[in-house]
């Protein structure tokens, strides 16, 4: 039986419905009752019979911050699809990123093992990469820098994947994917690009990196069949630059192209800030410097060694953003 983490969550939402396409209806783990409501729209929008669908999944409630709610969801499981974690890029949530993506999969990993999990498909992110300060292009290759500043997100999400790695050392088979930004129906980047729809004409210039996510579910879905392990896979369709992102969605919509460019001097202005609020015990920090570096880094993220493994192609996202 299959169990897909992080079931009502962007990317696993989209895993349930291309499995219900296939008539498969997996084991979703979920945390909170009103999440469900994302697959549910989701099915609502792809199919015309969603409610009979819908009914077929097995939910599990389970909290990967509570080793002992796990057990009983992996009961039964064989193959699993971990799309679960916690996304924010603020240093006010270090802890609950540490305790979901780091420790959680330390916990995902010792139910693996436990369990004889057959395959494990572990979604993590671009943000876990390493970043040679040397190097324009970044690769599965690409060494981890200790000396490099980190977002709490990216330290969460590297460890991570040590604990990943740490299974497959013990004898689990699993493949790591670190997608991109990843674009689709319910992508939580949708909120930015309507706002530049309504008039939002500044932008950071540094490259972002993005992905369709039907690609992303397509891989998954081809990896878990393979007799692929033990690998670490980027998915990045298209690097663009900040301002090519900006002015593509104002030219669908018609919109004058004349942006601005935030200067990092207007970041980091914010950024000493918050650290004197935090200091006098106000409230804790948002922005890093790790953070504000990102937004003007003109880095590509290089995500060709999937074709070398599986027959796939990129889709084209323009039409996305």
């Amino acid at each position: 039986m299959i169990l897909v983490t992080g079931a009502t969550g962007f990317i696993g939402s989209h895993m349930m419905c291309h499995l219900a396409e296939k008539d498969i209806f997996p084991v979703a783990m979920y945390r909170h009752e009103s999440n469900k409501k994302r697959v549910w729209k989701l099915f609502q929008f792809k199919f015309t019979d969603a409610k009979e669908r819908y009914d077929k999944i097995t939910w599990r409630k389970g909290d990967f911050r509570d080793f002992p709610s796990l057990d009983a969801v992996f009961k039964g499981i064989s193959h699993i699809y971990h799309c679960a974690g916690y996304i924010s890029l603020a240093q006010r949530d270090v802890k609950k990123l540490l305790e979901i993506n780091e420790k959680g999969s330390a916990y995902l990993v010792d139910l693996c093992l436990s369990h004889s999990i057959k395959k494990l498909i572990y979604i993590s992110s671009i943000a876990a990469l390493g970043n040679d300060p040397s190097a324009s292009i970044i690769d599965e290759n690409t060494p981890w820098d200790k000396n490099t500043d980190k977002t709490p997100y990216a330290y969460s999400k590297y460890g991570g994947e040590m604990e990943v790695w740490r299974g497959m050392e013990e004898g689990l088979n699993a493949v790591i994917i670190n997608p991109a930004i990843v674009l689709g129906k319910g992508s939580p980047i949708e909120i930015i690009l309507q706002r530049f729809k309504k008039g939002l004409r500044w932008y950071t210039p540094g490259n972002k990196a993005f992905v369709n996510i039907q690609d992303v579910i397509m891989v998954m879905d081809e990896l878990m069949h393979a007799n692929i392990k033990g690998e670490r896979f980027i998915l990045v369709a298209e690097n663009w630059t900040g301002k090519a992102v900006a002015q593509n969605i104002l030219k669908a919509g018609n919109y004058n192209l004349n942006v601005i460019s935030i200067p990092k001097g207007f970041f980091y202005f914010f950024w000493a800030v918050e650290y004197l609020i935090e200091f006098l015990g106000i409230r804790k920090r948002f922005l890093t410097r790790a953070m504000i570096k990102g937004q003007y880094q003109q880095k590509t993220i290089n995500g060709e060694k999937i074709k070398s493994f599986i027959n796939f192609g990129y889709s084209p996202i323009s039409k996305l953003i």
